[in-house]
């Protein structure tokens, strides 16, 4: 009853020697133990000592030995796999060098500079320089422009007080007053400023004007000394009191393109009937001044030259030709059949 069961015996001691070299060859890794286990020729030997051959058995033994072999295909292409070379893949953070990308936030920066450029431009707000406008009043100085007089270069005739005339009187250019209000005598067509804004402005114009003119150092001193017959270059003239002309003055320019003659007279300024002054070599009326410390008076058939500015009053008498402007700063200004005629050229400024 043993025999039969021999060769069951057998085929199962030969599966367990094949699954233990399958075993230890995952285990191991030694090919040489698969090899002595799995070659054919051992396994015959073994199965030949246990066992006669028989149809059943010999078919078990190549299957056996056809498995094997696979067994040890996947085991031995394991150890080939390129795992070692995953460690490459930390170089991947390096790759997230992106960050460095991220510079674009100072980029970002760019705009912000430049708001406080543009901001700027605004600040160039420095045009609003129009505070300036102030200074408009001195532009309102009529067709002579702005200089020595300022304003009151437009009017011929200016008082403090009143403005009075007997006669045939004629007058190019305007006429103001101020504070005062009367107005006498003026001839029809006149332009006439009676205490506005325009003869005040000009009021004060020709008081800037007077101390300006005043306060000028004295060139030549001329004290006590009679104008008539004179002949002066440009400059300025001084009298500590009265000033007195009789007769003719001549006043040469020398060529000089704004010959300026200035007269500072303490007190009053008189000329006699039928004096003159005469202008030669490009001096001109509207570059003479008569500063007067209280009156002028310019006689009876005179012909005068120049802008007078006296602190009281002018008194023109008849038949009186003025060149120029009669600018009485507290009193009237009178005249009697007179021709009074601001110059036809600008009002130059002090040096």
């Amino acid at each position: 009853m043993s025999e039969p069961h021999a060769p069951i015996g057998r085929a199962r001691r030969h599966l367990l020697l094949t699954s233990m070299a399958a075993l230890l060859v995952a285990g191991c890794g030694s090919r040489s133990i698969l090899g002595a286990v799995s070659d054919p020729d051992v396994l015959d030997a073994s199965m030949e000592a246990d066992a006669p051959e028989t149809g059943a058995d010999v078919a078990r033994t190549d299957l056996g030995r056809s498995d094997v072999p696979d067994a040890s295909l996947p085991d031995a292409s394991l150890p080939d796999a390129s795992l070692p070379d995953v460690p490459d893949v930390p170089d991947v953070p390096t790759a997230l060098d992106v960050p460095t990308a991220l510079d674009v936030p100072t980029a970002l920066d760019v705009p912000d500079v430049s708001l406080p450029d543009v901001r700027d431009v605004a600040l160039v707000d420095t045009p609003t320089d129009t505070p300036d406008a102030p200074d408009a009043p001195m532009l309102d100085a009529g067709p002579m422009g702005p200089g020595t007089l300022g304003s009151a270069a437009r009017f011929t005739i200016l008082a403090g007080s009143t403005v009075s005339n007997t006669g045939l009187t004629t007058i190019t250019g305007e006429v103001g007053v101020s504070p005062g209000l009367a107005l006498v005598g003026i001839p029809a067509g006149t332009v006439v400023h009676a205490g506005d804004p325009v003869a005040a402005l000009a009021q004060a114009d020709t008081t800037v004007a007077y101390n300006r003119l005043a306060g000028l150092p004295c060139g030549t001193t001329l004290t006590g000394r009679d104008l008539g017959g004179m002949t002066l270059s440009p400059g300025v003239y001084c009298f500590t009191s009265s000033a007195q002309l009789t007769g003719t003055l001549v006043l040469d320019g020398g060529g000089q393109p704004n010959p300026l003659f200035i007269f500072q007279v303490g007190s009053t300024l008189v000329t006699s009937n039928v004096s003159a002054v005469l202008l030669t070599n490009g001096a001109r009326s509207c570059g003479v001044y008569w500063q007067t410390g209280s009156s002028a008076t310019v006689g009876i058939g005179s012909n005068f030259s120049g802008n007078i500015i006296a602190l009281g009053s002018v008194t023109l008498t008849t038949g009186v030709t003025l060149q120029g402007r009669a600018l009485a700063r507290t009193g009237g200004v009178t005249m009697d059949t007179n021709s009074v005629s601001n110059a036809a050229c600008p009002d130059p400024a002090l040096p």
